[in-house]
């Protein structure tokens, strides 16, 4: 086969394209905002980023569509890569400041990528408070997860102001040429025959095994059957709607707000408490939303949130690439009536029963499926979670970007159908969040903002320091 048709995509990554690309209310953006102490060297930058597509190199790969549109689209090496399509630099006016910045952030995650181009934009911004500089780095999720986006950031960023003389140097720009639907055409129909026979044969093999199980250990077998075909529809299981009545409505545009803490903090309540940050996160989270919907007169049981379960790590994961490995799980989260403690127990008990399902490492396999699921009972499904949060664990030490220190980094994802999203990177010693809020939604940010900050306070103790 033509190396040039380069490969399809296929499961999470397959679905997060086309639900983004034929509903806008669920656009499928990651941005990252990494503030810098000062304006770095602008052809240092270039370089930087030069080296990066050569080490990930799906950032130098643009969409390949064929006949039809009866499948995905395949990711393939652009002939005409520009380096200066995807990265520009300007100065935000005197008076903008940090809400400038986060302004820009919005309606770079709002606009529609080129869908003839690799999927990825980015920018510097200059004229910040204090003289500090900003890079806002946009990609679609179909082609990195919050976690495949730190491991990006390792090939750009840096661990001292001047070069590593000893940092390996990049490898050569992959090579690229023309290739025409039909090509494309054909590759698509080359690999659906390959999957399938894929698929028959692990089916064939299941059969046979469950054939001899049956006979040597029928209990257990029939067992473990029955559990696997009840874990796929629990995890497959679409609810009706979402459950805050506060929370009602859902657009095509967002906004976004970001605070940060100290991680040491999050860490101490966590070890004090026999949790994990993560559970910390979510009970923090969670007493913030109850607060919110007291604000609105409402008492609220339940809120139905989204958890992406990180697959990286497991056998068969494609965690050397720029790609998603993950799963969502997806579970109501009780708000009212409990005490911080509370919170982290019922956090870990839920993730953890969702991390066990047997279902859950099945997330390509189901999303394949759901090429044959009209999008718009894709996103009506979406729409009914109330919150995302997701935890991104970055790197602990400072890191560099073109000689100039980076002193924060904001994670802003699309809020993909639910009314909120909550996203937290470490980094540094400090804990990051940033809030993606569907305008329909919640048309109070600052208020929900001041909530969940007297979440943290409540569960962590410290108040952490909401931007700008």
């Amino acid at each position: 086969m033509n190396e040039f048709v380069g490969t399809q995509l296929s499961g999470w990554d397959a679905a997060t394209f086309r639900t983004a690309s034929a509903d806008p209310t669920m656009r499928s953006t990651v941005v990252a905002v990494a503030v810098l102490e000062s304006t770095p060297d602008w052809d240092r930058l270039r370089d930087r980023f030069e080296r990066l597509t050569c080490c990930v190199p799906t950032l130098r790969m643009r969409p390949l569509y064929g006949l039809a549109g009866f499948s995905a689209p395949r990711l393939a090496v652009d002939p005409d890569f520009d380096l200066d399509v995807h990265l520009r630099r300007y100065r935000i006016p005197k008076d903008g400041g940090w809400q400038a910045l986060l302004d820009d952030a919005r309606r770079m995650s709002l606009t529609d990528f080129d869908p003839n181009r690799p999927l990825w934009e980015a920018a510097l911004v200059e004229g910040l408070p204090d003289g500090a500089a900003a890079l806002i780095l946009k990609l679609h999720h179909a082609i990195a997860d919050g976690q495949a986006t730190v491991m990006m950031g390792l090939s750009l960023f840096e661990f001292g102001p001047e070069p590593d003389p000893n940092e390996q140097p990049a490898p050569e720009p992959p090579p690229a040429e023309d290739v025409g639907v039909r090509q494309v055409s054909l590759a698509n129909i080359s690999d659906t025959l390959t999957r399938g026979k894929g698929l028959a044969e692990s089916a064939a093999r299941e059969l046979l095994g469950f054939a001899k199980g049956s006979v040597t250990d029928p209990l257990a077998t029939w067992g473990r059957a029955l559990e696997t075909v009840t874990s796929i529809g629990r995890v497959a299981s679409v609810p009706d709607a979402a459950l805050s009545p506060v929370l009602v409505g859902r657009g095509t545009t967002y906004h976004f707000s970001v605070m940060d803490t100290p991680f040491a903090d999050l860490r101490a309540t966590s070890k004090a408490h026999g949790f994990s940050v993560n559970d910390v996160f979510l009970a923090a989270v969670a007493e913030g939303m109850d607060r919110y919907h007291r604000r609105h007169g409402v008492m609220v049981d339940e809120l139905r949130l989204n958890v992406p379960i990180s697959l990286r790590g497991d056998a068969g994961d494609r965690s050397g690439q720029a790609s998603n490995a993950v799963s969502i799980a997806r579970f109501p989260l009780g708000i009212a009536g409990l005490t911080p403690v509370e919170h982290m127990e019922q956090a870990h008990g839920l993730v953890e029963r969702w991390r066990d399902e047997p279902a859950i490492r099945m997330a390509d396999p189901l999303a394949d499926i759901s090429w044959v699921v009209p999008v718009p009972m894709l996103a009506q499904a979406a729409q009914a979670s109330d919150v995302t949060t997701s935890n991104v664990p970055g790197p602990p030490l400072p890191l560099y970007l073109a000689g100039e220190k980076v002193i924060a980094i904001y994670p802003l994802v699309a809020t993909i159908g639910a009314a909120l999203n909550v996203t937290m990177v470490t980094y540094d010693g400090r804990a990051f969040l940033g809030i993606s809020a569907d305008d329909r939604a919640v048309q109070d940010l600052p208020d929900l903002m001041a909530d969940l900050a007297d979440g943290f306070e409540v569960v962590v103790g410290v108040r952490p320091v909401v931007r700008p």
